[in-house]
């Protein structure tokens, strides 16, 4: 039978009525009931597509041995310090659908945008290695088409640093032979990331060549934004001087606070 928050109190209560001096108390109670509803609603506020479920580990409480003078109340007021969950999901309007017939030169497709974000996908037809710029500043790069491992790679990125991109932007696309970029390494080697010097110069060495491949500009959404607590996986049992143990729900603070998003 599964117990809910009103038969928790009751139980609760009459046990502490009976026992007088327990470890665990109403009010304890209350607290661990306000943090499930917090939980609860922490939960069902991010709503973000391909997210994997969260799997919940029970773990033993911690437990904290506090100084004379010092009461329950004293670390439960210390609540959940809060952190943004931000997640982009792009959108199906299309901004622009292009067809890439030129590799070994940087080919610009300027686009006006009505979201917050973008979505940009190269998609190749031949082995290639694409390069993704916007607004000037080299963002995303790696294998695009069908490799040596028999996957169509597909490169697909989203602008998640929280500024507006409503308006004019420019998306720049340069696409390499794979070879010229894999040379020199190992078989199978990861590729590094290459600089923007590094790519100045290969895409130039390169020299212009035939290919294929499409970008595809869409837009972008900030889908969620909502408070999680952290450092909260665990109970806290503080241990008075006296020997007597107490359930808590309070939560460790972290040394500092993360950033919030801008935008």
């Amino acid at each position: 039978m599964t117990m809910t928050d009103s038969d928790l109190r009751d139980l609760l209560a009459r046990h502490a009525a009976e026992v007088r001096g327990a470890g665990v108390t109403l009010a304890d109670v209350d607290r661990r009931v306000r943090r499930i509803r917090r939980r609860r609603g922490a939960a069902g506020a991010v709503l973000a597509a391909g997210l994997a479920a969260a799997v919940l580990v029970a773990t033993a409480p911690r437990t904290v041995t506090i100084a004379p003078g010092d009461g329950p109340d004293t670390a439960a007021m210390a609540g959940p310090s809060l952190t943004p969950g931000v997640s982009y999901l792009a959108g199906q309007r299309v901004f622009l659908e292009k067809e890439i017939d030129t590799g070994g030169r940087v080919l610009r497709f300027p686009y006006t945008g009505i979201s917050e974000s973008v979505n940009v996908q190269v998609d190749c037809r031949e082995p290639s290695y694409a390069f993704v710029w916007l607004n000037g500043r080299l963002e995303t790069q790696g294998v695009c088409g069908v490799q040596s491992d028999q996957v169509d790679h597909l490169i697909s990125w989203i602008d998640e640093s929280g500024r507006d991109l409503k308006g004019y932007n420019e998306v720049d696309v340069a696409l390499v032979p794979v070879q010229r970029v894999a040379a020199d390494r190992d078989p199978g080697a990861p590729i590094p990331t290459l600089g923007e010097r590094e790519v100045e110069r290969l895409v130039g060495e390169t020299g212009e060549y035939r290919t294929s491949a499409r970008v595809t500009i869409r837009e972008a959404w900030l889908v969620g934004v909502a408070p999680t607590p952290i450092n909260c996986d665990r109970d806290i049992v503080i241990r008075k001087p006296n020997g007597q143990e107490i359930l808590s729900s309070a939560c460790e603070q972290p040394t500092e606070k993360p950033p919030f998003p801008k935008g």
